[in-house]
This record gives C-alpha cells, structure tokens and sequence, in this order.
C-alpha cells in the first residue's frame, strides 16, 4: 500500500501537468492500475464532500454587485454575468457512438459556465455530450429553465448610467444562444453593417463577454490536463471538471 502522500501528489500532479498514468507510475512508484483507482476515488470523495460546501448559492449571490463590477471594469451597465461554454476533449468512450463527437471534430464533454466580471465561475453546468449545441446545453440546464420561466434572481430594472432609458439586468452571450429579454447577444454582421451604434454594441458586449474566454484559459493554465485528451472515463471526466472549477473558485 503506498503512502498517503502518493495518494495525494499523485492527484494534484495528474490535474496540475496532465501527464499519464504510466508516467506518474515511474515518478511515485505506484502501479500506474493503481492511480487510476486512486484518483478515481478521489475526485469522487471531493464533488461528494467539498463541492456541496464551496459551490456559490445562486440565491445568495448579490446580482447587483456584479452588474456594477461589469459596468465599472467592462463598461457594459446592467450585466450581471456572461455565459458561454467549453468542450473539454476527452478519449472517445467505449460504445458511445457520435454523442461524444463535437462540430470541432474532436470528443468533449460541455463546461457550461456563467463569469463574473472578475473571471470567477459562479454557475456551472457539466457533463452534457460534445453533440449538443450550446442553445440546447442551456435550454435543457437548470439555470436556462430558471431564466425562462422566469424564476431567476435578476436584479430589479434600473436605468442605464447618465440616461432616464430603463432596462432589464441581463447575462450576455454569443450569437450561439437564444435571444431574451434577460439574455444579450450581439446583432447579427449583416444588421450591424453601416451601423455605427449596433457595431460599438457588438464590440462592447463582445469586450465583457471575453471573461468567459479568459476564466477558462486561466483554468487551463492551472490546470493543465485541459490542454490534451483526457483519458479516464466520462463520469471521473465530469468530476475532474466539478473539482477543478471548485478550486478555480
């Protein structure tokens, strides 16, 4: 049996360089058969114990706080958060078909997330198949049913900065999802054409909505098994990713 140490660095290795099992065998001394089953059970340990206890309450986030960290750093008022989504490749399953297989021509799983202004995963969704477009991702998350039945936490309506216009607090997306009026996206390239006011929209909503790209290449970046195919199975994948965006937070 190997010591407790090797349980724990073999873990923190394997997620922080994305090295393989075989290769963290010669570093710790351990049956490469043996990691599995070592971080297996303790990614498994971690969503189970931890997750449940860090993972932000959406009831009690101050929606209003975000909105006007969005407007101060990103200059774009009434926004609370940016949601956008990132395929995390992985090894094909056994007998999985086309389910894991994604438009980009790899197999995924879905980290569907929402930012802040300050690059911090408030709500996330994982585990949906690489199949899956991004409108369908967030119809069937709770979070999208909550925001379309309107159950959501949205902040009272207020007006826009030096202005009498009042409008609803939204989360802003990509051309990828549906358009609600608590969901911004930006105008489409064929109706902000030799439009001045739509073209500064789109490149203001696209500057806040780059928060999304950053906090997952920030995690990434720390985590480093996020920069080439995993190779466990889909549901200690999903409990990879629950544990690295915990620790992310």
């Amino acid at each position: 049996m190997p010591p407790p140490t090797a349980k724990y660095f073999s873990r923190e290795k394997y997620m922080a360089t994305g090295e393989s099992f075989r290769s963290l065998a010669f570093g710790f001394r351990v049956c490469h058969s043996y990691i599995s089953i070592i971080i297996k059970q303790t990614l498994s340990v971690l969503k189970e114990k931890l997750v449940p206890v860090f993972l932000p309450d959406s009831s009690q986030i101050d929606f209003k706080k975000k909105a006007d960290e969005f407007s101060y750093k990103w200059n774009f008022p009434n926004c609370i958060l940016a949601i956008d989504d990132k395929h995390v490749r992985i090894r094909s399953p056994h007998n999985s078909g086309s389910l894991y297989f994604n438009y980009k021509d790899f197999f995924s799983i879905v980290l569907l997330a929402m930012v802040d202004a300050n690059y911090k995963f408030v709500i996330v969704d994982i585990g949906s198949y690489g199949k899956e477009d991004d409108s369908s991702i967030f119809l069937k998350s709770l979070i999208g049913q909550q925001i379309l039945n309107g159950s959501f936490r949205f902040p009272e309506e207020s007006s826009l900065p030096g202005s009498n216009i009042v409008v609803h607090h939204v989360i802003i997306e990509d051309e990828a999802f549906r358009l609600h009026p608590n969901i911004m996206k930006p105008y489409s390239r064929k109706s902000s054409m030799g439009d001045a006011s739509k073209k500064i929209f789109n490149y203001r909503l696209s500057r806040a909505r780059r928060v999304t790209e950053n906090a997952f290449g920030l995690l990434s970046q720390i985590f480093r098994v996020f920069y080439q195919p995993i190779n466990i199975e889909s549901t200690t994948c999903d409990n990879l990713i629950w544990v690295a965006y915990w620790m992310n937070i």
